[in-house]
């Protein structure tokens, strides 16, 4: 049972640091955003989150529900943000893609990639938030 913990602590953390990392890192961008890095992370929060918190359940000690119920709300929207982001800059790409093997003219990347910069700054914002509240909050 310690060892599982240890795994799943380890897997949170490598989730964390993916997070956070990426979005320390492109935090001032104005385009070319990690969205990859950004979902693979949340993911590996998200699951290792849940497989934290049955281990708690599992044991002897006491839980605090209201917390973690707060950090897996806040998981959730982490993780739509950066799915919702990936899907679209994934979509914009084979949209660009698309009209310049069809010999259009390149449209301006920093002007459509500005449309992603909210769901970027949303997941990794509020992936600090949940930081801040798994070390703060008693």
């Amino acid at each position: 049972m310690e060892f599982l913990h240890s795994l799943l602590l380890t897997a949170h953390l490598v989730g964390l640091s993916m997070l956070i990392g990426t979005f320390i890192l492109q935090m001032r961008a104005r385009a070319g955003y990690n969205f990859t890095m950004m979902l693979i992370g949340a993911s590996i929060q998200l699951v290792s989150g849940v497989g934290l918190y049955g281990l708690a359940m599992a044991g002897d000690g006491d839980v605090n529900h209201a917390k973690l119920g707060v950090k897996g709300l806040i998981a959730v929207v982490v993780f739509v943000a950066a799915l919702i982001g990936f899907l679209r800059q994934r979509a914009m790409h084979a949209e660009r893609s698309r009209l310049t093997a069809g010999g259009a003219v390149s449209v301006g990347n920093l002007q459509v990639e500005r449309k992603l910069g909210p769901f970027f700054h949303t997941a990794g914002g509020l992936a600090a938030v949940n930081l801040l509240i798994a070390v703060f909050w008693p």
